[in-house]
């Protein structure tokens, strides 16, 4: 819907001549629909809205001025709805990587972090002990495989098996066996 005395199409050249009051006239004409619009479709608040439809005639004052713009076959409600868009949505994806740490938050994750370094300790010290606990050639198993990383083939040269299936089984019985160990040694010290 028009207003009075606003035709639909604008005459860009009149905008540039008329300088800084055109613009201005313009600016005071739709930044309460704009800023209406804003807060209702994508939910801003009414402070971002203005600040966001400042920057919207900015850009359509640039494009005039640099002569990116120089004919418009809309309405100019419809031209600035549009800049609007653009620049709300990337605005809304900026907000969105942006992270916030409130002291709370940060307390959680230093504690959370602290706690998940503990029980990592611990795990290791367990395994560490219950390991200690398996005869020499089983250990050498798992400490080929888990430490230095090498495959079933290499495992199985060096520790005489037949071919690699014979290694990968025996690595399992082993880290079943481990397994047990480390299970039942919490039981206990968790009955203690």
């Amino acid at each position: 819907m028009q207003r009075p005395g606003e035709s639909s199409i604008i005459n860009i050249s009149d905008l540039k001549d008329g300088g800084e009051d055109l613009i201005y006239q313009v600016y005071r004409r739709y930044r309460p629909d704009f800023i209406a619009w804003a807060k209702y479709q994508f939910d801003l608040n009414e402070e971002d809205a203005k600040d966001i439809y400042q920057d919207v005639v900015l850009v359509m004052w640039k494009n005039i001025q640099s002569g990116r713009l120089t004919e418009l076959t809309c309405e100019i409600k419809t031209y600035l709805f549009a800049i609007g868009k653009n620049l709300i949505l990337n605005f809304r994806k900026k907000r969105d990587r942006e992270v916030t740490l409130e002291p709370v938050h940060l307390m959680n994750g230093i504690e959370n972090t602290m706690e998940m370094n503990d029980k990592r300790e611990y795990n290791k010290k367990l395994v560490e002990e219950n390991l200690n606990r398996l005869p020499e050639h089983e250990r050498k198993i798992l400490e080929l495989y888990y430490m230095q990383q090498k495959d079933m083939k290499q495992i199985a040269a060096e520790m005489g098996y037949k071919n690699a299936d014979v290694a990968k089984k025996k690595k399992y019985q082993v880290f079943k066996k481990l397994a047990a160990l480390i299970k039942s040694n919490m039981k206990t010290f968790l009955l203690v």
